[in-house]
Parts: C-alpha cells; structure tokens; sequence
C-alpha cells in the first residue's frame, strides 16, 4: 500500500495518506475514525465491506495506490452498502490515475462471468497466484484478506475475519495457499486423474460391450483371419461375375422398362447429395484451418507471456544498462543532473514504469489466452458437430453410387434360372463382404480400445506417482510452515508482560484453519485480552514467517485494527507495538504492517512511523475539504 484516499459524496477529499515499508501507525483517540480507515484499507484492495459507519457513509469511493511485484496500481472502488462491489485498475501511480480521465481504467466485476475476468483474477495474475477453485466457490481477493486484515469485529476465538457463509474448506484452501503448501500442479493433476478415470471407466464400459457381442456371437477378433476370410470371398464374388458376364454375352438381354426411369431419379438424388457433400466439406476445411490458425495465435501469445516475464526477469538481474552515447550523433551524454529524470530526453521517469507497463501487458495478454483458447473450444465443436453431421451424408452418397452402378449393368432375361442364380449368390456373397469389414470395423475398434485403457493405465499409474510426491513436499512444507510460525507465536509470547504465566512457559501452538482455531498448549480461554494478544501474536507470526520461509505466497503485508481489543492494558499494548517494530527491523525482505493504536507508546510518537495526524473527535481522520476542480 502505498496510498490511500478517500473522496466524500461532494468530491472533497476526505481522506488522503501515503504509507511506507515497514511499520505504518494510524493513531488516535477511541471514535476518531482508525477503525474507519482500516476498513477502507480492507475494501480497496478487494475485501466485501458494507457496514459502514455514519461517516464513512458520508463517501463516494476510495483509491489505493498499491505495488506487487515492483509494479504500481492505482485501485478504485465505490463506498455503498451493496456488497461485492466492482473494482476498476489504472495501470500506474494514483496522479497518473486521477488525471487521465477514463483513459487507462478497466472495470472489472467482483465475480467471474463466462466473458470476463473478476478482479480478483486480475489481482491474483499480478500477484502470481494460481487460479483456486473449491468444491463451493472461486478463492477471491476477499477470502485472502481475511488471513491478512485483524479486526475487531471477528471473535477473539477466530484465526481469520469472520463471514456468514464460510465453509471450512474454503478457509483451508486460503491458508494453504499463503502458506505456499497449496501446488495448483498438483490441484491440475488430481483433476487430470479424476478425468483419466472417468475416461477410462467409460472406454472399459464399451470394451467389454463389444468383446460381450463377440463371444456371444462366436465371431472371430483376429483383424488378420478377417483380412484373409474378406479376401477370399472377394475371390468367390471375382468368379460369380466372371460367370455372369459370360452368360450375358451368349444371352440377348433386354433392359428393364423400369431402369431407365429409377436411374434418372437416384441420379437427381446423387447430384442433390454431392452438392451437400461438398459444401459441408468446405465447412470442415474452413473450420480446420481456423483452428491452427488459433492453436498456433494462442502458441504465440504464450510464448510472448513467457518472454515477457523473462525480460523482467532478466532486467531485475542485470539492472538498468546505462546509456552513455547518443544513440544519433555518438557523443558522450551529460550525466543528467537528477537520477528521476531520462539521462537521454531529462524527461521525468515515473517509477517502477517499466514493471507496470510489464504487469499490464502481461494481464493484457493472458487476457487474450483466455478468450482465444475460448473460441478455439467453440470451434473445435462446431467442427465436431459438422463432421458428425457429414459422415452420414458420405455414407449415404456411396450407398447411392453403388446402386446406381448395379441398376446400369444389371440385365436379366426371364428364362436365364442360372444368370439369377448367379445373381443371388454375388449378392449373398458380397452382403457376407460387408459383415466381415463390420466384424474388422468392430474389431478395429476393440484395439483401439485396448491400446486407449492401456495408455489411459499408464497415465493413471504416472498421475498417482507424481500426486504422491507432490502430496508428500506440501506435508513437508506445512510443517516447516506450522513448526516456524509456533515459533515465532512462543518468542512474541515470551515477550509479553507479565500478565499470563502460560505465556512464559508455552510449549505447543495449535493451529486449526479448517475449523478456524488456534491454542496454546490445548488451551484457549485465557482472559480476554488475553486471548486478543494471543491471537494477535499467531496473526503476526504467519506474517513474519512469510518473511523468512521463501515458498510463502503470503503478500508480505498485514493490517492489525484491534491492538487494544478487549480491555487491553496501555502498557502492555505500548510493549506489544515495540515488540513488532523490533521484529520487523530484523528482516530485510520489503514488507509492510499497518496498524491502529489510542494509545501509542509516547516513544513513538510523531516518529516517522506514524501515517497522518494524531486523530480525536474533533479532529477525525475523515474530514472536508474544498471540492476537487481537476
């Protein structure tokens, strides 16, 4: 967070503070409005908010200025008692934002539609998370906050904020996803399971249908028997015909009356057939070569997703290049007299601008991958539908051809038993033509299946082995992950006045997302404030935990409104807050803490931790001002 401002229903400023790394306070008196901007902090970076106070009621919306992964957004969204509000993103600093007009916003819903991305998945791309579902639900930015933001709504006894409808899977996948223990490879490869099982149930099923029939019917499953039996019937079929052919050259035959007619009519139908054949082959062409054309645009797009991300890679590795000749005329370039400003053009540089414009493209284009692998689905099904729809067509036009041949060559004479007899066993013979292809056909078939369960086998066999070490690494990292946040809970513990004596000797933190608990040592109904700073001790280990343990996924940032909840002693809150910036001084990876405070340790005291004034009931956090003209 690197600024807040809040905008009153008038267009005043009511609200508008920038924040720094480290540790940030927003002190003052009981009823000042800390909570208040607390809660703004919450709502503007995706939380579900609505129960606002008198107030803050008074306001129209509320703009974060935030950095993830070194590149700046500007969020808005609107101050309402209607929950799941919708968030707009201005790629870029809070003063570009408000000067650009409309320019440069995107408004994004607060859950997902079939056409475009929620905020949530806007967020989650520039924070590199992957996409979470559960069984109930899509993670949202809200269901992350919830580990991060402590309030002082929720029950002592709750580890995350409370919510009405919360299943305990939900809180379970949140974690696990902080925590760095939830692997979406993994999340894919039980899916790709699952899927390759049903799959194999399915082609099991037809399998042991068709091998039923062919054992019932005692018919051969040797493809090569069949080539062999075909063949020789088509030998017996060559025969009858040369035998045909012979007594119809010593017969005088007459053709029917009736052929010439019939032969018209299946024509007409032939040529009717045709036209419908070729068009719906166009149809399949055109649709074939739009689909490489689309697997190969959606190849490129990732490929430039890649690149993208290795660029900036490669830039936070070497660092910005100097350049110390003008790329026009070759003379050496005067060192520019401020390091803001282009050494090439003096030009101002905006800060982390390069990362930014790098973020954006890279949702831009993730964007696009989602939306062309979309319309590549649609036509991978339409041409299904069009190939379905031409087999028949085809059948049918080679059944049409074949009679119209026999109806041309087909002469009979009235007196000729034998030519009918001859006639009737070709038939005979080439129908038993057709039954052994479908027995091939069939058979065919049934190997097909055969070679499909088996590698449908082997894909299960290698899906289970990597679901097992997968499983097996995050049961390792968790815990890594649970034994350093016990013990950074006991150090903070330990550090504590003496108030509660369990906290001297602690021994065992439990903590429990799925039933959203924690305990120390079986225990957790200490006294009241107590039971605050325990909670707030487990809260802040997660978060110092996510400093040292590299595959946390935890933001690194954490917003603490209730120092002083439930009755807390001013000594012992004062010695709590000393506690926290003593710990956040000896880490050196960039975080942020926020938290609110009436009774600051006076050490503190219009330090440059402190964000804005010291506030009291007449002198609120939100206030008035002037109507903004730009």
């Amino acid at each position: 967070m690197n600024r807040l401002v809040v905008v009153s229903q008038n267009g005043s400023v009511a609200y508008d503070e920038k924040f720094h790394h480290g540790v940030n306070i927003i002190r003052g008196d009981n009823s000042s409005g800390k909570s208040t901007i607390a809660n703004f902090i919450f709502h503007s970076l995706g939380g579900d908010f609505d129960n606002w106070t008198s107030e803050a009621r008074t306001c129209r919306e509320v703009f974060a200025e935030v950095e993830i992964n070194e590149a700046i957004l500007t969020l808005k969204r609107t101050v309402s008692q209607t929950p799941r509000q919708s968030m707009s993103i201005f790629w870029g600093e809070y003063e570009s934002a408000i000067k650009s007009g409309f320019q440069g916003w995107k408004t994004f819903p607060y859950a997902q539609t079939a056409n475009t991305d929620s905020f949530s998945t806007v967020l989650f791309r520039a924070l590199e998370f992957p996409d979470v579902r559960t069984e109930e639900s899509k993670i949202t930015m809200n269901q992350i906050l919830r580990l991060i933001y402590v309030d002082q709504e929720s029950p002592i006894q709750s580890l995350l904020r409370s919510e009405l409808f919360d299943p305990p899977i939900t809180r379970q996948v949140v974690s696990e996803l902080l925590l760095g223990v939830f692997d979406d490879s993994l999340y894919a490869d039980r899916l790709s399971l699952r899927s390759a099982t049903q799959e194999y149930e399915q082609k099991k099923e037809q399998y042991d249908g068709i091998n039923r029939v062919f054992n019932a019917a005692d018919n051969e499953t040797d493809i090569s028997k069949l080539e062999k039996q075909i063949e020789k019937t088509r030998r017996k079929v060559a025969q009858e015909q040369q035998e045909i052919e012979r007594i119809r050259a010593k017969s005088i035959l007459t053709r029917r009356k009736t052929i010439a007619p019939r032969i018209e009519r299946l024509q007409e139908e032939l040529s009717s057939l045709k036209s419908q054949v070729s068009q719906s082959t166009m149809q399949v062409k055109e649709y074939e070569v739009e689909i490489v054309d689309s697997v190969q645009f959606i190849d490129v797009l990732e490929k430039r997703l890649v690149s993208l991300k290795e660029s900036v890679a490669t830039r936070n590795a070497l660092g910005e290049l100097p350049l110390e000749y003008c790329p026009h005329c070759l003379r050496p370039l005067q060192e520019s007299v401020n390091d803001t400003n282009c050494v090439l053009c003096k030009q101002p540089l905006s800060r982390d601008i390069e990362k930014t414009r790098g973020k954006r493209l890279q949702q831009e284009i993730a964007q696009q991958v989602r939306e062309s692998k979309k319309l590549l689905a649609e036509k991978r099904e339409t041409l299904s539908k069009l190939l379905a729809e031409r087999a028949p067509l085809i059948d049918r036009l080679g059944a049409l051809q074949r009679e119209i041949d026999l109806e041309e060559k087909e002469y009979r004479s009235s007196r000729d038993e034998k030519l009918d007899e001859l006639l009737i066993n070709r038939g005979r013979l080439e129908s038993e033509i057709a039954f052994l292809e479908r027995l091939i056909r069939s058979a065919e078939q049934l190997e097909i299946l055969r070679r499909e369960l088996q590698e449908l086998r082997s894909k299960m066999e290698e899906l289970n082995q990597r679901i097992r070490m997968k499983e097996e690494r995050q049961r390792s990292n968790l815990r890594t992950a649970l034994e350093r946040i016990e013990s950074i809970t006991k150090e903070i513990l330990s550090r504590d006045l003496e108030r509660q004596t369990e906290f001297k000797t602690a021994n065992r933190v439990e903590i429990d997302f799925q039933k959203d608990t924690f305990s120390l040592d079986g225990q957790n109904n200490f006294s009241a404030s107590s039971n605050t700073y325990l909670k707030n001790a487990v809260r802040f280990a997660i978060f110092f935990a996510s400093l040292e343990l590299p595959y946390f996924r935890y933001p690194r940032f954490i917003i603490c409104d209730n120092m002083e909840d439930k009755g807390m002693e001013q000594i012992r809150s004062q010695n709590f807050q000393r506690l926290i910036i003593e710990l956040s001084k000896k880490y050196e990876a960039e975080h942020q803490i926020i938290f609110t405070t009436s009774m600051i340790d006076p050490t503190l005291e219009n330090t440059p931790y402190c964000v804005g004034e010291h506030y009291t009931v007449t002198n609120k956090s939100l206030r008035s001002q002037p109507k903004l003209t730009s």
